[in-house]
């Protein structure tokens, strides 16, 4: 596949953007879930590449892309990203494809601007409500985490990472994708860990973004945005995610046209996990729409 990568600016901040360009038609833009990568749909671009050009890019904090120095990262900010992405590279509506956080943002860009969009893919990405008490806590946790880095916040990202040997970044991994392979683990590790001169591997990813703001996104205007979708939806959510929301059958409803499969065998990565099963499904999803 002819793959190269760019660096895109995007309000001040540089993304790294993966453009695998198989002289197709029609572009697919993926967006990934949160302390993942652009390189964490290895697993589906090679059936994705014959329909698509392929876009992927890390949205800031994550992967090749730039870190904050001031080390607090919004969701509002990925929304902006997303936009401009979409609005210097596509010249026409694309299909749109987001895991985890990437699948959130994915459905409410799809419900801000419809018409850009003609098809969506969300691997997961709904969360259930949290009652308000939940909501309280976790802002008060984060002022006073964030208040405790005042005056000495690290403003070199090289100082925010930590040594490992490659063999223990594997084996943290290991953790991680616990269904996996060895084999697709070591795929997966390019994009995770990148090594420094003295020999050690560091992670991509900023540690800070799991301090990232926990104001919410307002659920119900979530609610109003996939409601304004006008274009088909598939939705996946595997069997043995820990994050399904227990108001799935409630979200549902405010989609148009929506088609939601369960993974059997499968965790919050079903992307990893059972990549066959979701190709199967995209491929009469994709023939059933026109993709």
């Amino acid at each position: 596949m002819p793959i190269h990568y760019e660096n895109f600016s995007s309000i001040g901040h540089n993304l790294s953007v993966k453009i695998t360009d198989n002289g197709k038609e029609e572009n697919i833009l993926l967006l990934h879930g949160f302390n993942d990568n652009k390189e964490t749909f290895v697993f589906l671009e090679e059936f994705l590449s014959k329909r698509f050009n392929i876009y992927s890019f890390d949205f800031r904090g994550h992967g090749d892309s730039d870190w904050k120095k001031d080390s607090l990262y919004n969701y509002s900010e990925n929304l902006i990203d997303v936009q401009n992405v979409i609005e210097h590279y596509f010249k026409k509506p694309i299909y749109l494809l987001g895991h985890s956080m990437g699948g959130g943002m994915a459905a409410r860009y799809t419900g801000l601007f419809p018409e850009k969009i003609k098809l969506l893919v969300c691997l997961e990405g709904f969360s259930g409500l949290q009652p308000q008490e939940v909501e309280r806590n976790r802002l008060r946790e984060w002022l006073m985490t964030t208040s405790r880095r005042n005056g000495r916040t690290t403003t070199n990202p090289a100082e925010r990472k930590k040594n490992m040997t490659f063999e223990e970044a594997k084996n943290k991994l290991s953790l991680i994708y616990g269904k996996l392979p060895k084999e697709k683990i070591d795929s997966l590790i390019p994009g995770l860990v990148r090594q420094t001169e003295d020999g050690f591997y560091k992670w991509k990813n900023d540690p800070n973004l799991k301090t990232s703001s926990p104001i919410p996104f307002p659920p119900e205007l979530s609610r109003k945005l996939w409601s304004e979708i006008t274009s088909p939806v598939l939705i996946f959510f595997g069997r043995q995610t820990h994050i399904r929301p227990k108001n799935l059958e409630e979200i549902l409803s405010h989609f148009k046209n929506v088609e939601l499969h369960e993974v059997e065998h499968a965790g919050h990565n079903m992307h990893h996990d059972k990549p066959e099963f979701l190709i199967e499904i995209m491929d009469e999803f994709f023939q059933k729409n026109g993709g």
